[in-house]
């Protein structure tokens, strides 16, 4: 009896402590920072589409710096000032009238945003004042492939190995008590005395080493698979380019449409980059941007007058045995840009949105609708047409025409 009691705490002890090493990962993996909020995001959004081009957080642009602006200024008072400052400023408001001084007597235009998102504008603003190089090191982290969850010795790793030793120390302390409780207890009975608990007397128990083996054997396995499935992959990768170009700036404050500048997704397959030709035609006139000045644009220049093409740097890859056509789906499936690359229009840096996988692209294939309504490209599918007329299909998605097969993609 003394045997099977020690044996039967002691595999309590290993379960309890086996769920606190699981869990813990979990619930440290996911405590979410400052910057993981969705109003934080929105924010970032919303102000890279109404901000950006007058304003930035640090240092003075077309407009003022909103580095403390939030502990400067009255929540109502913002709401009113960035809805309609030129209403405020005429109400003779003290601080509006000293901020249209200040800048030359120069309006800021009314925005069209509700005070839901100027908290969320006001809540990126404050996270990018108390951490600054936040966001530009995990964007950096990223580029590189080593972001705090993939680097083996980041602060959370290190945190979750020593929590793993501590809690190893603990299972062995553990087994030492309940050995020597259970000897005690058989002693008390007058029964036979077990063995005390050592580690090698646990390496000589055949059940744990055949569930040690079966764990480190499933362990393996998933590695391997992990690792395997994720060759080639690089969602979130945003490297450095040799301009800075902001889509936030050019798709999204100026509305430029993404297929002026990547005039081949509606042609072939490949968007293309465009030339500095193209460049040039808005920027013969436009010399100097909101955020850096000349500094970008006249690399522009220089490229375009010694006709040496910009080496921008390729972020969304896939592997040579893939077949994708931008104008198959552009065209046919008339799917917007952002379904695939994100809201490109809100990027100031671009990076791949998407894990552009095998199984991301199948799950598309299976769940979106074909769009069959005045679309002259799937008139040739007449029994689809008649099905749908005659309600025996709800819709067509793009597996029910073939989009599945493996030599649609693989051939």
């Amino acid at each position: 009896m003394g045997k099977k009691y020690t044996e039967f705490n002691w595999l309590r002890s290993m379960i309890l402590a086996g769920l606190l090493v699981i869990l813990l990962p979990f619930s440290a993996t996911h405590a979410q920072d400052a910057r993981s909020t969705e109003g934080y995001k929105k924010g970032k959004a919303l102000f890279g589409a109404n901000c950006a081009s007058c304003h930035k957080i640090q240092g003075k642009l077309i407009g003022p710096g909103l580095a403390g602006v939030n502990d400067k200024y009255d929540r109502e008072w913002l709401y009113k000032w960035i809805k309609n400052s030129q209403a405020l400023i005429k109400s003779g408001d003290g601080d509006a009238i000293a901020i249209y001084n200040e800048y030359s007597k120069s309006v800021m235009p009314a925005q069209p945003v509700s005070d839901a998102e100027i908290d969320q504008i006001l809540e990126y603003v404050q996270v990018e004042t108390d951490d600054p190089g936040g966001g530009k090191q995990t964007a950096n982290a990223a580029a590189s492939g080593t972001t705090a969850e993939a680097n083996l010795w980041s602060p959370l790793r290190i945190f979750l190995y020593i929590m793993a030793v501590v809690l190893l120390v603990m299972l062995f302390m553990m087994g030492k008590v309940l050995s020597n409780l259970g000897r005690m207890a058989a002693e008390k009975r007058g029964e036979p005395i077990p063995e005390p608990f050592s580690v090698a007397s646990l390496f000589q128990n055949g059940k744990f080493v055949a569930v040690g083996l079966m764990l480190l054997l499933c362990i393996m396995g998933y590695t391997t698979y992990d690792h395997a499935a994720a060759l080639g992959r690089q969602q979130n990768y945003a490297p450095d380019q040799p301009i800075k170009f902001s889509h936030a700036l050019h798709a999204g404050t100026h509305k430029i449409e993404c297929q002026y500048c990547h005039s081949g997704a509606s042609k072939g397959k490949s968007a293309v980059i465009p030339s500095t030709n193209v460049c040039m035609n808005c920027h013969k006139a436009i010399q100097e941007g909101p955020t850096y000045g000349t500094t970008e644009i006249a690399k522009i220049y220089e490229h375009y007058e010694n006709n040496i093409p910009v080496p921008w740097v390729k972020i969304h890859n896939l592997p040579d045995h893939v077949y994708f056509n931008h104008a198959q789906h552009v065209n046919a499936g008339q799917i917007e840009c952002q379904t695939c690359h994100g809201e490109i229009q809100t990027m100031e840096k671009v990076k791949q949105q998407e894990p552009l996988s095998m199984g991301w692209c199948i799950d598309c294939h299976r769940e979106t609708a074909v769009q069959f309504s005045s679309n002259d490209y799937y008139k040739t599918y007449e029994k689809l047409h008649d099905d749908l007329k005659e309600g025996k299909l709800d819709q067509v998605t793009v597996e029910s025409i073939g989009g599945t097969e493996c030599q649609k993609c693989h051939y």
